[in-house]
């Protein structure tokens, strides 16, 4: 297919993410993480939200440390971070709480004051958060829609500690928030990843976007560079049946980097033309933007562990994730 190797793929009850409904029961290791993401644009295209629960909060200054002193409970680095964007009402909430605020069953999980649903339909996300650093409230419930899930996930590394799993690429998001006021209705996307092992051990940066195509199918692609040296890649178009097809991976663009922190924007995209950019994320380890490019619009992220591993930005990080103490409840 390319120079690179291609992600292997197996189901998500063989790697260890779920034996039932979207895995939210499943143990996860110590210093290891699991995360369920989601994210969203509107129909006019002028609001989205990214929606990410974690056990095991791996951007977590908190959770960097502890694993540096030894093995630690994932449980006890939990976070439900909500990111709402838009040209007036945008929103960052990034609480990392400890496990008395966790529960975990099959269809339902709890962080904190919020919590993540499974329903006929999808899923119910009913936030109650506040912002960083101002505190402002942050409440309302998200709706996600999918018919099917994909029953495939790939491995992201080399020696099967890390995974990813396209959960349901094409779905529909209804956004109904009460703080700030703001509702809008549009499509979505969700997926989840898993650990064994802490992500910076693994990778030294990975770049992955998703679109949606004319045809009405999902593509994605996904480039991960090792800590030894490789690379793993993997190129999927998934219709609205959940069929997933492996494809040809793009040829590799360099975006305009981060605006202020200057982080690389890798992207493998379907066509030359010059991206339409909108940055949605700047830290100093991480990006995430909208991009156009034709008749199609992207959700990427760049992501440089190497970067996020310097000790100048951990001491940054706690200005962005506060930790709440188990008394508070939001």
């Amino acid at each position: 297919m390319n120079d690179a190797a291609t992600m292997r793929s197996t189901t998500p009850f063989e790697a260890g993410m779920a034996t039932s409904h979207l895995g939210f029961a499943q143990p996860v290791p110590d210093s290891g993480y699991r995360w369920w993401y989601v994210d969203g644009f509107s129909e006019c295209g002028r609001f989205g939200v990214t929606v990410i629960a974690f056990i095991g909060s791996v951007f977590s200054p908190y959770y960097f440390r502890a694993r540096q002193r030894g093995k630690v409970s994932a449980t006890d680095h939990v976070s439900l971070n909500v990111i709402l964007y838009g040209p007036e009402k945008s929103r960052w909430c990034m609480t990392e709480r400890g496990s008395g605020a966790l529960t975990q069953q099959s269809d339902h999980l709890v962080i904190g004051p919020s919590d993540i649903a499974v329903t006929d339909k999808g899923l119910t996300i009913t936030i109650q958060e506040r912002t960083t650093p101002w505190g402002q409230r942050v409440s309302g419930v998200i709706s996600v829609g999918f018919e099917r899930t994909v029953q495939e996930c790939f491995q992201l590394d080399n020696a099967q500690r890390h995974w990813w799993w396209p959960i349901a690429p094409l779905s529909s998001i209804q956004v109904d928030m009460e703080r700030p006021s703001l509702s809008w209705q549009g499509s979505a996307y969700v997926d989840s990843n898993f650990g064994v092992a802490p992500i910076e051990s693994g990778f030294t940066s990975w770049n992955w976007c998703r679109g949606h195509t004319p045809e009405g199918h999902c593509e994605i692609h996904y480039d991960a560079q090792l800590c030894g040296g490789d690379e793993n890649r993997v190129s999927l178009l998934i219709d609205k049946m959940g069929a997933v097809e492996r494809t040809l991976s793009p040829p590799l663009q360099h975006l305009k980097k981060g605006p202020i922190w200057r982080v690389p924007r890798p992207a493998r995209l379907p066509t030359s033309t010059q991206a339409s950019l909108i940055t949605l994320e700047d830290t100093p380890f991480y990006t995430r933007s909208q991009l156009r490019v034709s008749d199609r619009q992207f959700m990427h992220e760049s992501l440089d562990l190497t970067r996020f591993c310097r000790s100048w930005v951990q001491c940054l990080l706690p200005f962005r994730m506060p930790r709440r103490s188990p008394t508070k409840s939001c």
